[in-house]
């Protein structure tokens, strides 16, 4: 529940952080974060050029569980979601956008997109987290690194 196939690859991905992070505990895989955005060029460029080779997507089809974070997400949150900014004092998070892009600037001190982090079931990093890396070697290296810490 929570999942959708990620059109063209038909990854499943997750876009609530909560569920996909209960799923992967369920199912005993390491989380992949992919802070992302309707409007990111250089997202679409990594689905497109990167995540559609046979080495990257049977990784992200098979060994991690994929949370697509979208940070211009313009869905409002539901009321008890709605909560206090912690970067912008007085200011409420109304929208699902805003609370992923709060996520990814206080956790990891960065709002650029895309950003990819590998993580376990404690929410620790298992690797570096990276963002736009449209060398293949690089970023099937990247993910094999992360994934062999956790196994």
């Amino acid at each position: 529940e929570g999942a959708h196939l990620l059109a063209p690859h038909n990854i499943v991905a997750f876009t609530d952080y909560d569920k996909g992070l209960a799923y992967a505990k369920e199912v005993g895989k390491p989380v992949m974060l992919d802070f992302t955005g309707h409007a990111c060029v250089n997202c679409r460029k990594m689905e497109q050029h990167v995540w559609v080779k046979p080495e990257v997507l049977s990784i992200l089809k098979n060994e991690v569980v994929l949370i697509s974070l979208y940070v211009d997400d313009k869905r409002a949150l539901e009321a008890d979601e709605v909560v206090d900014s912690k970067l912008r004092p007085g200011k409420k998070l109304k929208y699902i956008g805003q609370k992923w892009s709060e996520l990814q600037t206080l956790r990891y001190q960065t709002n650029s997109q895309p950003f990819y982090v590998l993580m376990d079931h404690q929410e620790e990093n298992l690797n570096t987290p990276v963002g736009y890396t449209p060398d293949v070697e690089a970023y099937h290296n990247w993910l094999q690194e992360g994934i062999s810490q956790f196994k």
